[in-house]
């Protein structure tokens, strides 16, 4: 049931922003009682940090497949993206300041998750594409992983209104494409025109 709770606050989170969701929503969306509710998490904050968990955990999970299941470096950041702009079909631009603002504790757990599991995915990634010579040998493997991860995060939460009024999955692919195309080599560039075309708005990186 706890399960099923987070996909629902998950959703409606998504689409709203937290601050805006009351428990009563929550329960009325799931067509049970605040008291049913109340079994599984102590108050919103609780909700909040668990539906984190639940969906940073989904993603680690994942992405772990793809990475484990596809050799070429380029071929893993496509199909991650393509997750990526599945899970966050609807994305309330005020997200990440809800959560900052509203809900510290589980803005940390989403902070250390970047700095710990995403920062070394990247990594690995970076070496990876490096060693069969898909990216330029002479990155900063730190500093691309590290400016890639202030894309994302700057794709959920901006204040210029330019990425305030783009749909996620616009932003996304776009951001990939940026990203791919400014560390590729001439070989990662020819297999990257012919196999971007897996991202849901392929005409957006042309």
């Amino acid at each position: 049931m706890l399960l099923k709770i987070c996909t629902i606050a998950e959703k409606l989170f998504m689409r709203y922003g937290i601050r805006s969701i009351t428990m009563d929503d929550v329960a009325r969306e799931l067509s049970i009682s605040k008291k049913t509710l109340y079994q599984f998490v102590e108050d919103k904050d609780d909700l909040v940090k668990k539906t984190i968990s639940m969906h940073l955990e989904e993603i680690d999970r994942m992405a772990l497949s793809i990475v484990s299941n596809e050799d070429n470096a380029i071929q893993q950041i496509l199909k991650i993206a393509e997750i990526m702009i599945s899970l966050h079909k609807e994305v309330s631009q005020g997200l990440l300041f809800d959560l900052k603002k509203f809900h510290p504790d589980s803005f940390t757990m989403l902070i250390e998750h970047r700095e710990k599991v995403m920062f070394g995915e990247i990594t690995k990634n970076l070496e990876l594409g490096i060693k069969q010579k898909l990216y330029r040998k002479d990155l900063n493997v730190e500093l691309t992983a590290g400016f890639y991860m202030a894309l994302v995060m700057t794709s959920l939460d901006s204040d210029i209104s330019v990425l305030i009024n783009t749909p996620f999955n616009e932003k996304y692919a776009y951001l990939i494409n940026y990203h791919l195309t400014a560390i590729c080599t001439d070989e990662g560039l020819t297999y990257l025109h012919k196999h971007k075309k897996n991202l849901t708005k392929p005409s957006l990186i042309q």
